[in-house]
């Protein structure tokens, strides 16, 4: 690109160049010979007023001034005979043009001749005839478009400079985008806009920047869904696979019965990586203002029942809210939910109780089970521990929801789930809060509500 910007200025500077300098070189030379005329004209005009006008009746010799540059003076009579000067022995046409009453030129090969008529009493006595080489006037000639075609040259090569500048400045911001696109089909997300002051080039960078965080977004979202689909989807296929394995070992009378309850739990599987997918492809979730949690906590209750009570771990839901204006969407409070659930299940011990706590500012969901908690030496380690690599975060700091008038303190967020059930949260405006760290752990989804909504009854 670079050569091909270099060559377009250079060939224009060199049109432009040629376009101007040969009219003007055949301006020039117009110009030289008509001054060279002009001035041959003069001498002939001087050399004819000292001519007597009774030249042609006084027998006195007529002398004519000698001419300057090489110029040949000559006057005739009326009948184009020679009188005195360097001239032919008869008028040629140039000289009968001038006995006619009219200044006359004519340029020959080598030589330019002028002849004006000499007056006396206001008719024509005669007729003075100069003649110089044309050698003078060429030389000056050539001189000045050699001036010409060095100036020429001169501008030429300051047209190059310009344009090996230019060609670079222009050149530079182009490579640096093509390494940005390069860079982005490699995977790389860290390119910088450029600032060239090149409008074109400017638009070009800031919508590369544009898909490149678009692209960023889309394929964080993908790795999350990866990171998502396998979580939440680890304990509903562990279930259905303890509960084939349990049909396997201990068949019951109704052989279908299994596989209408395996295809129930599919059905739920469908759903989930459905909705999984469908939350790692959309940029924004729609929050509504009017989510409806008792439903949410019905499905939760519905979904979880079993697995707990497989466990010999009762769920207690409190499933009546009475509430209006939350903000949130049901897919989202629902697998988060699913996940302080899974780690209750997979993490704690004895009764899981979900409660809820309304106040003009929030609705609080409350999960707490009978372990030892976070801060625990042992069991309370190994909860954390025992969390896959991908998703152990590190502390984050989430502020403390009001209840009331009343402020908590600061807490942190800890763990695999925990971190995905708190990114789940942040995409509707929620909070994930760990309200107790040590025996019976408590675990709070924080659900904000409208300035306007009224308290539960």
């Amino acid at each position: 690109m670079k050569r091909r910007i270099l060559v377009a200025i250079l060939a224009i500077t060199a049109l432009s160049i040629l376009l101007f300098a040969v009219p003007l070189g055949v301006l020039v030379e117009r110009f030289v010979d008509q001054e060279a005329t002009l001035r041959l004209e003069r001498q002939a005009i001087l050399a004819g007023r000292a001519v007597p006008a009774d030249y042609a009746t006084d027998n006195d010799p007529v002398e004519l001034p000698a001419g300057e540059d090489g110029a040949l003076l000559a006057l005739y009579d009326m009948s184009g005979d020679l009188v005195v000067g360097d001239g032919p022995t008869h008028a040629d046409q140039t000289t009968v043009n001038a006995l006619s009453n009219g200044v006359a030129d004519d340029e020959r090969r080598d030589s330019r001749v002028v002849a004006v008529p000499v007056t006396a009493d206001e008719r024509v006595v005669g007729a003075i005839r100069a003649q110089q080489p044309t050698s003078g006037s060429n030389a000056r000639s050539v001189r000045l478009i050699c001036l010409i075609v060095g100036l020429a040259i001169v501008v030429f090569g300051l047209g190059a400079l310009i344009a090996v500048i230019v060609s670079r400045d222009l050149a530079r911001p182009v490579l640096q985008l093509t390494e940005a696109v390069v860079s982005l089909g490699q995977g790389s997300f860290d390119a910088r806009p450029l600032a060239t002051g090149v409008p074109e080039l400017d638009a070009a960078s800031a919508a590369l920047m544009t898909t490149s965080q678009r692209l960023e977004d889309v394929m964080t979202r993908e790795r999350a869904f990866s990171s998502d689909a396998s979580h939440q989807l680890r304990t509903p296929v562990a279930g259905l696979r303890a509960a084939i394995e349990t049909e396997l070992a201990f068949p019951r009378d109704d052989s279908t019965q299994v596989l209408r309850e395996a295809l129930q739990d599919i059905d739920r599987l469908e759903q989930t990586i459905t909705e999984l997918l469908t939350l790692a492809r959309a940029a924004t979730v729609p929050v509504t203002a009017n989510l409806d949690v008792a439903t949410v906590l019905r499905g939760a209750e519905r979904r979880w029942h079993g697995p707990l009570a497989s466990a010999g771990r009762p769920l207690r839901i409190d499933t009546e809210c009475q509430c209006s204006g939350v903000i949130g969407d049901e897919v989202l409070l629902g697998h988060a939910l699913d996940v302080v659930l899974d780690n209750a299940l997979v993490h704690g011990q004895g009764v899981v109780r979900v409660g809820l706590v309304v106040s003009p500012p929030a609705v609080v969901i409350s999960v707490s089970d009978e372990g030892p908690g976070f801060d625990s030496d042992s069991d309370g380690d190994a909860r954390i521990e025992s969390c896959e690599p991908t998703d152990v975060v590190a502390d984050t700091v989430v502020s403390g929801y009001g209840l009331g008038e009343d402020f908590g303190a600061d807490s942190a967020v800890h763990g695999l789930g925990l971190a995905l059930a708190d990114r789940l949260l942040g995409r509707m405006s929620a909070r994930l809060v760990i309200a107790r760290r040590g025996p019976r752990p408590q675990v709070d989804l924080v659900l904000r509500r409208l300035a306007d909504s009224p308290n539960a009854s």
